[in-house]
């Protein structure tokens, strides 16, 4: 006896198989940012944050906030404005061709691109070792 699937069946299970490749990666996105948030320092939120910095990053959390809501945006605050001791230092060493953090760093001029304009020197950690 030969086995036949209705239509209405497989239109159900294409629109589930949709439903869960939409959700997946904002269910994803949300338990990272529950994740990190749970990690962050206490204190550190968008009311915290001193006039200046409130400033610099207002449109950009409340972008976050109304796309990808607040536990998201909350999670983004605290890994660009209120980094950890140990990012923070893992920022800013410069590492060397091995990979390693260096013992002694100069700055060193490099030639950065001005688009729509002439080009500008900048200046950039390198090892001294």
């Amino acid at each position: 006896m030969k086995r036949v699937i209705r239509p209405s069946a497989i239109a159900a299970l294409a629109l589930l198989v949709i439903a869960v490749s939409f959700a997946s990666p904002a269910q994803a996105k949300i338990q990272a940012a529950d994740t990190a948030a749970a990690a962050s320092a206490p204190g550190c939120t968008f009311d915290t944050l001193s006039a200046e910095d409130r400033k610099r990053y207002q449109s950009r959390y409340k972008r976050r906030v109304r796309i990808d809501g607040k536990a998201y945006a909350d999670a983004w605050l605290q890994e660009n404005a209120c980094p950890t001791a140990e990012q923070r230092a893992a920022r800013k060493q410069a590492k060397g061709k091995d990979g390693r953090p260096c013992k002694r760093t100069r700055l060193e001029m490099r030639v950065s691109p001005g688009f729509n304009g002439p080009m500008t020197m900048s200046p950039v950690p390198v090892c001294a070792d």
